[in-house]
């Protein structure tokens, strides 16, 4: 066999790899975004309006923020958090209590809010917000790290994360007056009428696709997700890298929470499961978007670019169904009725593969 033969065969498996592993998925993907834009423009008033349009990507970004964090969960071969809205749901009391405390003035009681002073606010509870919900990743992290089934493990933290939220806020709304500054990141703009927490999503989507893709961090994740023993072998523990996803889980959820805050004014403990929104379960909504975008729930297979587009495309459907008058419960259904059409194409897709090799 010649060397033009040997790198024949290469470029050709190089090709069939690239046809069996990415072409299904991603030609199904831009299948499906080009179905739904060309059903919503035909079928559907206002549907291509650039309001509309921002509406869509603005609702997409607080889910999508969530899916992103979770994605890493995912590829590192951890299943799923499942404690994602209760982890959001302890965030956004922590958040609402210290901005609504009574020293939020810092020095300024009786009198208006100085810049200053909202700032200084804004970044105590902020802070405080972020470190809670690294030690609720870190510890969940820990257990899966140790051998923990991941979903005994995280479904036991979503009650222990949502009991202290229910007692922390007597199962009351906590409010805080206007002006305070969370307004930026919840109601505010810097680039023309374009949301910051739209911003913010696609800043927070291209930081997780680039670390995923070029650094040390991102290639053990898939590795760890692909393959244990071989991350055992290469001295890339699951221990540590279970605690490391689970705390970007848990601070992408957190975020969420501090933005969502912002935009009421307020929380309580239930905002993640039913007022946010008439779609269903805030985790649901998540996992079904980590779904859709096509990553593996085994581990080591897919991006967060994927579940970007994932939460683009599950936001239209909805905002298309909402247009058309559709109630929440049928609304509900198409997002099951997704996660488990991406389930059967993913499995369909990777037998495919298998017969391939």
């Amino acid at each position: 066999m010649t060397d033009a033969t040997v790198n024949t065969g290469n470029n050709l498996n190089l090709i069939q790899r690239i046809r069996r592993d990415y072409s299904p998925l991603v030609i199904g993907m831009v299948g499906l975004f080009l179905v739904v834009f060309v059903a919503g423009a035909v079928f559907t008033d206002d549907f291509l309006t650039w309001f509309n349009v921002k509406t869509i990507i603005r609702d997409a970004a607080l889910v999508g923020i969530m899916a992103i964090g979770l994605t890493f969960v995912t590829l590192s071969g951890n299943f799923f958090l499942l404690s994602m809205k209760e982890i959001a749901a302890l965030s956004i009391i922590c958040f609402a209590t210290l901005m609504s405390a009574d020293w939020n003035q810092w020095g300024t009681v009786g009198a208006d809010p100085t810049t200053w002073s909202l700032t200084m606010t804004f970044l105590v509870a902020f802070v405080a917000t972020m470190s809670i919900a690294t030690i609720a990743g870190a510890l969940q992290g820990a257990l899966i790290g140790l051998g923990g089934n991941p979903i005994v493990v995280t479904l036991g933290a979503a009650g222990l994360f949502f009991g202290i939220g229910s007692w922390w806020s007597d199962n009351l709304v906590v409010s805080y007056r206007r002006p305070h500054g969370a307004e930026w990141l919840g109601t505010g703009s810097f680039i023309g009428d374009i949301p910051n927490i739209t911003v913010a999503f696609i800043i927070i989507a291209v930081v997780a696709e680039l670390t995923l893709r070029y650094t040390t961090f991102g290639r053990q994740v898939y590795l760890v997700g692909a393959n244990r023993a071989a991350g055992r072998a290469t001295g890339h523990e699951n221990f540590g890298m279970a605690i490391k996803c689970c705390i970007i889980a848990s601070v992408c959820a957190a975020f969420v929470a501090v933005a969502f805050s912002g935009q009421v004014s307020s929380a309580h403990v239930n905002y993640f499961s039913s007022e946010f929104g008439s779609s269903g379960d805030m985790t649901i909504m998540v996992i079904a978007i980590v779904m859709v975008g096509g990553n593996s729930i085994m581990g080591g297979y897919g991006s967060t670019l994927r579940t970007s587009l994932g939460a683009i495309f599950i936001s239209s459907i909805d905002n298309m169904m909402v247009l058309n008058g559709f109630n929440s419960g049928a609304r509900v259904l198409a997002v099951g009725l997704m996660i488990v059409f991406s389930i059967i194409v993913f499995a369909l897709v990777r037998r495919g593969s298998r017969a391939v090799e």
